[in-house]
């Protein structure tokens, strides 16, 4: 192969595409820290006697430094260099090799700042391309002039064309774990909503049952209280009916939305509440006996009648119960759904399953 002929015509300034520029930030991250792309340079250095040797990036502000052995200082530690000091940016610019034997004495080159700032004396720098775009090169320079060899010049383009590769299987592999890691959050997050409730926010039916399974099993391998309280909207139909015709049609979901929130602003973290269907909640208390439980119940209650909801004096029933393991989980829901009953039966508000079938109205 015969040597690249010099450039005789300033190169054009023209601006980089957006395509572009993405393709670039693409590479920069595919190529950080690769130890092919340093290895590389090394060995075009040890074989080409040459000071510098840099695969380096051309964004549309500046040229970032990948890899590089020989670059003087402060350029070596910033690894990059503006676009006035880039003779890579030539090479973009022009979408073909760039071949200084005299730099010095160039008529387009010889003013350059790489030339003059720099020292650059002699500079061979070949494409480097990513679908369908030139993003950078791989380049050889030396501070004094230099007769390049065909022999020089191709092994440049050879390894241009190597690191062109190297970094498309990166970029594609790079592109597949972030195609995993979105397919990994687009699942997480359609696992979430299929454990939540649309109308509340709050965990549903499904999400409530897995919950109480994982509480039990833990209780087994270290014994702790586990209480439960259910809470019903009282009269909710009625509410949802004079809602309906105060508010708007949809003021009875609005009800059982602020509900929830209410439920869970004064439960703490650790505490579920969930929506186990129509007005009825349930609130899973992990290490919370009896009188915690009943404690719950009472601020929950408070939290809803203390103030209008959608405008509508609204009020609930709870009913809790504590879980006892030789009465299984079965009979634990069955406690606190028969102490609602009650408290919904009496004039009090909430109602205690005793875990043996009796309750006592708070």
């Amino acid at each position: 192969m015969s040597p690249a002929s010099e450039p005789s015509a300033e190169p054009s300034a023209q601006p980089l595409a957006t395509t572009r520029s993405a393709a670039v930030a693409r590479a920069v991250r595919a190529g950080e820290d690769s130890e092919q792309l340093q290895r590389l340079v090394r060995t075009a250095a040890r074989v080409l006697h040459v000071p510098v040797v840099m695969v380096s990036f051309v964004a549309a502000d500046r040229e970032i430094i990948e890899a590089a052995v020989g670059l003087p200082e402060p350029w070596a530690s910033l690894r990059s260099t503006p676009l006035s000091h880039s003779l890579c940016a030539q090479v973009v610019r022009l979408d073909g090799p760039v071949v200084l034997f005299d730099a010095r004495t160039h008529p387009t080159y010889r003013e350059h700042a790489a030339v003059v700032e720099m020292g650059a004396g002699a500079y061979a720098g070949y494409p480097l391309r990513h679908g369908g775009h030139t993003l950078g090169a791989f380049c050889a320079a030396d501070f004094v002039p230099r007769q390049w060899s065909a022999g020089d010049l191709q092994l440049l383009e050879d390894l241009a064309a190597a690191v062109s590769g190297e970094l498309g299987l990166r970029i594609a592999l790079q592109e597949l774990q972030d195609s995993h890691a979105q397919l990994r959050g687009q699942v997480a997050e359609l696992r979430e909503q299929s454990r939540t409730d649309p109308l509340t926010g709050v965990a549903n039916r499904r999400r409530f049952d897995e919950r109480l399974a994982e509480e039990v099993a833990r209780l087994q391998r270290q014994p702790a209280p586990l209480s439960l309280v259910l809470v019903d909207v009282d009269r909710f139909e009625e509410v949802d009916g004079t809602a309906g015709r105060t508010a708007g049609h949809r003021a009875g979901d609005a009800v059982l939305a602020e509900v929830a929130a209410r439920a869970r602003a004064v439960l703490r973290r650790t505490d579920l509440v969930a929506r186990l269907g129509g007005a009825e909640f349930a609130v899973l208390l992990p290490d919370a006996d009896a009188t915690a439980a009943d404690r719950s119940a009472q601020r929950v209650r408070r939290a809803v009648r203390e103030r209008p909801v959608a405008g509508l004096a609204v009020t609930v029933t709870t009913g809790t119960a504590t879980y006892v393991p030789s009465r299984g989980v079965e009979q634990f829901l069955a406690d606190a759904d028969a102490a609602l009953h009650e408290a919904g039966s009496s004039p009090s508000a909430g109602a205690t399953g005793t875990g043996d079938g009796d309750g006592d109205g708070m």
